[in-house]
C-alpha cells in the first residue's frame, strides 16, 4: 500500500488542498489512485459508513478513513481478492485491527439492502457517484438520462480512448513526419493517427495509447503541440481575434486561451486576480516563446485601466463552479453546492458588469463558463441582454437551454456526452452603440 496515495487522501478527509511535489505528479499510479477514489468519493464513503455501521465501530481517525477507502476502492472497483488485500496491508493491520474486519464485512456489502428506503435521486447519486447538488440543479434544464450520460462521459477516464492536441500551422503540413517509434511505424504503414478535426482549424485527436510518446517529444516539448480541451480552443474560435483588434482577456490564467489568441493577434492585455495563476501563465507563455504581452494580476471587476481605455474585443472565462470539468477535475464534484454556484454566479455578475464597461460600442464581447448550471449561463445573459446584440455561433454547437419558454440568441453550449468536450456554455454579443 502507497503510502503517499493515504497521505493524499487524508489530506482531502481534512479539507486541505493536496500537496503535490513534483515526484508524486509525475507518478501516474499515485495521481491514478487519489483521482480515481476522490471520483466515486460519495460511493466509497457510504459503503464505509454501512461497514464500520454494522461492526459497531464509532471512533476512527481520518487517517483510519483514508486507508479504508483505498481498501474499498481496490475490492469493489478492481475486484482484489479478500486474500490479496490481506497481504498487502499485513503490517497496517497490526496496528489497526479494525482493517481485517472491515475486509471481510465488505466483502458482504449488498447494494441492494443498503439501498433500502432511498429515493430515485438519492439512488441515482449513490449508483453512479453523482453529487446530489448537480442532479437537482440540471434536473430543471436537462432529463435524467441526459445528466446520467454528461456525468458517466466526464466519469470515466477509460472511456475516453482519444485525446485533443492543437499543432502549430508551421509543422501542420509536416506532422506525420515528426515523430519516432510507435507514431512513425504507424506512418510508414500508411495509418496516420492524427484525425483532423472537422470543426476547428489545426486541432487533431490521437488514440490515448500514445499519449505518453507524444509528451516526451521534443515538439510538445517545445510548444509546437498543445494538449487542449477542444472547448477550451472554441471560445478562442468564436472570439475571432484579428490582428488589429485590442483585446481583453479578463479572467487569463491557466494561459491556454491566451497563448491561442496570440497566434492571430498580439494587442491583448491578460489579467487574473491570483498572483500565483498570473506567475504560472507568465511561465507557460514564457515556454511557448509567445510574443510578449501584458499580464497583470489584477481583479477584473475593477480592471487598472483608464476610463477613456477601451477594448475592441473582451474574453470573459469567467470563474464557475466547474460542474462541466469532473473528469480533469475530480475534486470539484464534492465542492457542488447551493452556497458555491451562489458565490460564483455573485462573482460573475460583476465581472460582466465591468466588461461592459470596458468595452468600446459595437464591440465584441465572449463569455464563456465550464459549467453546464444555467444560472452560470443563460440567467447571466438574461439580466443584460438589453444591452447586447447577439452574433452567430458555430452550427455544430447544441442550442443552450430554453429557461421559462425563453430562448437567448448568441449563446450555446458543448456537453461533454455531445461533443467530447468538457461542458461549457458559450455566448458572442456586440455591445449595442
Amino acid at each position: 500500500m502507497d503510502t503517499v496515495i493515504i497521505d493524499l487522501l487524508e489530506q482531502y478527509l481534512e479539507r486541505k488542498k493536496a500537496n503535490l511535489s513534483e515526484k508524486t505528479r509525475s507518478n501516474s499510479k499515485i495521481i491514478y489512485y487519489y483521482n480515481e477514489i476522490v471520483r466515486f468519493w460519495n460511493k466509497l464513503n457510504f459503503m464505509i459508513k454501512k461497514t464500520l455501521r454494522s461492526l459497531e465501530y464509532k471512533e476512527f481517525n481520518n487517517h483510519q478513513i483514508a486507508i479504508l477507502l483505498y481498501l474499498a476502492y481496490r475490492m469493489k472497483f478492481e475486484g482484489i481478492l479478500e486474500e490479496e488485500l490481506y497481504l498487502e496491508v499485513d503490517q497496517i493491520s497490526l496496528k489497526y485491527p479494525i482493517i481485517l474486519d472491515f475486509i471481510k464485512k465488505l466483502k458482504t456489502f449488498s447494494w441492494k439492502r443498503a439501498l433500502e428506503g432511498k429515493t430515485e435521486n438519492e439512488k441515482l447519486s449513490l449508483n453512479k457517484a453523482i453529487p446530489s447538488f448537480f442532479i437537482e440543479r440540471l434536473s430543471q434544464v436537462m432529463s435524467i438520462e441526459q445528466i446520467k450520460d454528461n456525468h458517466e462521459t466526464m466519469n470515466d477516464i477509460k472511456k475516453s480512448n482519444y485525446f485533443t492536441v492543437h499543432v502549430s500551422s508551421s509543422i501542420e503540413n509536416t506532422l506525420n513526419l515528426c515523430f519516432i517509434g510507435n507514431l512513425q511505424k504507424l506512418d510508414n504503414k500508411n495509418r496516420s493517427i492524427f484525425k483532423k478535426d472537422t470543426n476547428i482549424d489545426h486541432l487533431y485527436t490521437l488514440p490515448r495509447e500514445f499519449k505518453s510518446e507524444l509528451v516526451s517529444s521534443e515538439l510538445y516539448q517545445n510548444g509546437e503541440i498543445l494538449i487542449v480541451d477542444k472547448g477550451s480552443v472554441a471560445v478562442i474560435d468564436v472570439l475571432d481575434p484579428k490582428p488589429h483588434d485590442i483585446i481583453g482577456d479578463l479572467c487569463a490564467a491557466p494561459g491556454i486561451k491566451t497563448y491561442l489568441m496570440t497566434k492571430h493577434a498580439t494587442r491583448i492585455i491578460a489579467s487574473d486576480f491570483h498572483v500565483e495563476r498570473a506567475n504560472s501563465m507568465k511561465k507557460l507563455l514564457k515556454h511557448l516563446n509567445t510574443p510578449k504581452i501584458p499580464i497583470i494580476n489584477a481583479d477584473g471587476i475593477q480592471f487598472p485601466v483608464r476610463d477613456e481605455y477601451q477594448f475592441d474585443k473582451i474574453l470573459l472565462d469567467a470563474p464557475c463552479t466547474g460542474s462541466g470539468t469532473f473528469l480533469h477535475n475530480p475534486e470539484l464534484k464534492w465542492r457542488q453546492s447551493e452556497k458555491f454556484l451562489h458565490q460564483n454566479t455573485v462573482l460573475q455578475k460583476k465581472l460582466l458588469k465591468s466588461a461592459l464597461n470596458l468595452l468600446k460600442p459595437e464591440g465584441i464581447l465572449v463569455y464563456s463558463t465550464c459549467s453546464l448550471y444555467p444560472e452560470e449561463g443563460e440567467l447571466q445573459i438574461k439580466n443584460i441582454i438589453d444591452t447586447l446584440e447577439p452574433l452567430e455561433l458555430p452550427e455544430w454547437f447544441s442550442p443552450s437551454y430554453r429557461i421559462e419558454n425563453q430562448t437567448f440568441p448568441g449563446t450555446g453550449r458543448l456537453f461533454p456526452a455531445i461533443h467530447g468536450t468538457q461542458g461549457f456554455f458559450i455566448g458572442k454579443f456586440k455591445k449595442k452603440g
